[in-house]
């Protein structure tokens, strides 16, 4: 419908007292501004965006839209437009949920592109098939609505582009829509999004779904591409490990290990829901404020901040979130999967010691412990290997002398002999697996040939990583365990604990959950029945204190008769 038309239909029943000349003159404003929105909107996603958010109850007047122009979004925007333009190839987006990535991206982003490159191959994926689904509903119903053709006349979806997953233009452009877990072969992409890869924080914490996802990335997706393919990843953070921390976020733990030069092709833009840094505030156009709540004080201290989108969620909100759940706030809202302070290991919990500290061994009950990267699986892995001594006060010493790095077995043999030679622990702790299956012929044969006969207790390791450090987690919070401060792996062995069990990687944790369960077997409470067939009795019940009572009195009778009281 003409701009005038449409005015006519809409204005008439309420504006019929107005003089003919004011209504023409009206009329005449109106489809003046919607010609200069409509040829704004082909060179501007965010005017874009205005007109096909239009307000339903004054369709046609451009100065009414549903859209609200935020600081993210404007940032978001500019991405689209300089991927267009071709001034970016490779982006990642880390942003809050419910702050407009997918409607800015890959819905009316990728509507706008194909306005603009009507001829291009696009694709966009997601973590699945029904996913993928509703985001192509969205998109169909952009470039199928009558803004859309207003604002680009010669671009329409070819009449076959009945499937909300596949749609072609009359031009030949194509845009594919798909699962991460589906296939896109055959099919190429000048502009390519991915979107939520990761569905949700069980997924995230998945090591082989994390594996898969990033050889996907590359077999499925990035081989679609070319040097002239353009890549934007977007999604929430849930683990330090996860697709944008492998790609381009600069703190993931391998970036100059396994990832070593990737990110020097990527731009990152993490987005926080709570901006607390000048340069941010700056780019995004906020102002930092000192004015907070006692709530917003106690989660976020005095410094001046802001919300990134005031109006829907505030510092308050913010607040409230962190201290219900700090781990998920750090990930998604600030985009920090690993919180400085740690959640599992708490800073606080990591003593340090100096080397002139260090009891004399004649004072140490030694002990030693491995964590072998030996599979194929692990080849990324570290091997962990090193020594313990407990003090009379049951305080744990770290030896400065720890070994940690990626070896073949034949090294980590010599290793574990010069361990033993060294600290002549009395049990060294490692998992079963792989004495019998790997190295464990080779470590015995060594054994012998060298004389040495340290105990190796075999250790079957819980699935779960986090049920499998409880011991030593226990110990660190009651400041039982010491760390020596000038070791070379001490910073990264503090960075892993700090991030488990978010981090990517967590086999110096694995090191020490040996040694905790271990000590555990060694001193821990046996659990008290009385016979096979009960049920156990609960350590501490006022059950447990009378058999244990019984039992003493039983036990000194005994010693009494045989000493002949």
């Amino acid at each position: 419908m003409d701009p005038i038309d449409a005015f006519d239909a809409h204005a008439r029943p309420a504006q019929a007292d107005k003089p003919a000349d004011v209504l023409f003159l009206e009329k005449q404003l109106v489809f003046a501004k919607r010609r200069l929105a409509i040829k704004e909107a082909r060179t501007s996603l965010a005017a874009f965006i205005r007109l096909m958010m239009f307000d339903p109850s004054d369709p046609q007047n451009s100065d009414k839209s549903l859209y609200q122009r935020t600081p993210q979004g404007d940032l978001l925007c500019k991405v689209i437009e300089d991927t267009l333009a071709g001034k970016r190839r490779r982006t990642g987006v880390s942003i809050p949920p419910q702050h407009g990535k997918t409607m800015h991206l890959p819905v009316m982003g990728l509507a706008w592109i194909m306005g603009n490159d009507p001829r291009a191959p696009s694709i966009m994926a997601t973590y699945n098939e029904t996913r993928a689904g509703e985001v192509g509903d969205e998109v169909k119903a952009v470039m199928q609505s009558a803004a859309y053709a207003e604002v680009f006349p010669e671009v329409k979806l070819h009449p076959d582009s009945k499937s909300k997953t596949f749609m072609r233009t009359t031009v030949g452009g194509k845009i594919a829509l798909v699962g991460l877990g589906g296939t896109i072969t055959g099919r190429a992409a000048k502009y390519f999004f991915i979107d939520d890869p990761i569905k949700d924080d069980e997924e995230a914490q998945n090591d082989g779904l994390r594996e898969k996802l990033w050889n996907k990335f590359f077999s499925v997706a990035y081989s679609r591409g070319g040097n002239k393919t353009a890549i934007i990843v977007l999604h929430t953070r849930w683990h330090e490990d996860d697709l944008l921390g492998r790609l381009c976020d600069l703190d993931h733990p391998e970036r100059n290990g396994r990832f070593r030069g990737i990110a020097a092709h990527w731009t990152y833009l993490n987005i926080p829901g709570v901006v607390t840094e000048p340069e941010m505030a700056l780019e995004l156009g906020l102002v930092l404020s000192t004015q907070k709540s006692n709530l917003v004080v106690e989660q976020f201290g005095e410094k001046p901040m802001c919300a990134l989108w005031e109006a829907e969620k505030d510092l308050a909100h913010f607040a409230q979130w962190r201290q219900g759940d700090k781990r998920s706030f750090d990930s998604l809202v600030m985009g920090k999967p690993s919180p400085d302070d740690g959640s599992y290991f708490l800073e606080d919990g990591m003593v340090e010691y100096d080397i002139d500290d260090l009891p004399d061994k004649s004072e140490l009950k030694m002990f030693g412990a491995s964590d072998h990267a030996v599979s194929k699986k692990q080849r990324r892995d570290f091997t962990v290997l090193g020594c313990v001594g407990v003090d009379k006060d049951d305080v744990i010493w770290v030896m400065p002398d720890i070994v940690w790095e990626r070896m073949e077995t034949d090294k980590s043999v010599e290793a574990l002999l010069v361990q033993f030679a060294t600290h002549k622990p009395g049990l060294w702790w490692m998992e079963g697996e792989l004495i019998s299956k790997s190295f464990g012929p080779f470590l015995k044969e060594r054994m012998i040939k060298e004389r040495i006969y340290t105990t190796i207790s075999t250790v079957t390791p819980s699935a779960d990583k986090q049920t499998r450090a409880r011991a030593i987690q226990g110990r660190m919070a009651l400041r039982k365990v010491r760390f020596p401060r000038g070791a070379p792996w001490w910073s990264r062995a503090k960075a892993q604990m700090l991030r488990f069990p978010d981090g990517a990687n967590d086999d110096f944790v694995d090191f020490l959950a040996h040694i905790g369960a271990g000590l555990l077997r060694m001193h821990g409470p046996s659990r008290v029945t009385a016979n096979d067939n009960e049920k156990v009795i609960p350590i501490g019940s006022i059950e447990w204190i009378l058999r244990s009572s019984k039992k003493r009195a039983s036990g000194e009778n005994r010693r009494k008769s045989r000493a002949g009281w």
